[in-house]
């Protein structure tokens, strides 16, 4: 299994010169952001030659789908952070479709289809996977279109490229009520990487919350599966990091 950290959320204020070093002491040297902002893309690059840290994924700046007007905006962005990915060897994009625009639910399914159709042949050139989150409206993302990983299996699966798949957010869809190891193994194939975080409280608590996360290591081991695991959640203080990153370190590869 290979553990991508979430760096804002697991080292709080520290910048890629004192993250990068912490991560290699505790085994760990992929990593992955949200939108890179206004990060300085050389100095990143500089520091991840220097540790043999390695991106896994981050946001384009645009993430609206399922709105028609914003379109050409999403397909300038995907092209803007498709030559960043190419600049850092990053593999994958993430992308969230947009807030419910109050549009019938089969309109905005289409409109989230055709832009993924459009941005399918400039992610199959630069070998980029695309990766579709659904997220949860109950408690984090009030308003959110895409909540229900089924509707997001079945974009992948319309969308018909290879470099679209599904981000299945174990947190996420567990707040939406899914059987979340019954969803994994039944549609592996279509998921391109996973988030986890403690359920409820999206902490650190992997193995004492409601959800215990040696279920789902158990089932990605005994399906081989070779997608990321991004480690998305917030530590309390910087310090629990270590132990956190030391309590999964049996699971990494």
């Amino acid at each position: 299994m290979r553990f991508s950290l979430n760096t804002i959320g697991l080292y709080p204020g520290l910048s890629f010169a004192e993250i990068f070093p912490r991560m290699r002491e505790s085994g760990f040297d992929l990593f992955e952001l949200w939108s890179l902002g206004k990060t300085d893309v050389p100095a990143l690059q500089a520091e991840m030659a220097r540790s043999g840290a390695r991106l896994s994924a981050f946001c384009p700046e645009c993430f609206v789908l399922n709105d028609p007007a914003r379109r050409e905006e999403y397909l300038a962005s995907l092209q803007k952070a498709l030559a960043l990915a190419k600049a850092l060897s990053c593999p994958a994009l993430i992308t969230q479709v947009g807030q419910d625009t109050g549009a019938p639910r089969a309109q905005q399914h289409e409109a989230i289809l055709a832009g993924l159709r459009a941005a399918a042949p400039l992610l199959e050139a630069a070998n980029v996977t695309l990766l579709v989150e659904p997220l949860n409206d109950v408690k984090d993302h009030k308003g959110y279109y895409l909540t229900d990983s089924l509707e997001g299996f079945a974009l992948v699966e319309e969308t018909g490229s290879p470099r679209v798949r599904l981000l299945y957010d174990v947190y996420h869809q567990l707040h939406m009520g899914e059987d979340v190891l019954r969803r994994i193994e039944d549609h592996l194939p279509l998921i391109g990487h996973f988030h986890i975080a403690g359920f409820p409280a999206r902490d650190e608590k992997l193995f004492t919350g409601a959800f215990d996360y040696r279920a789902l290591f158990a089932l990605l081991k005994r399906l081989d599966a070779p997608q990321p695991v991004g480690v998305e959640l917030f530590v309390q203080d910087v310090s629990q990091t270590a132990a956190l990153l030391s309590a999964l370190r049996p699971y990494a590869l």
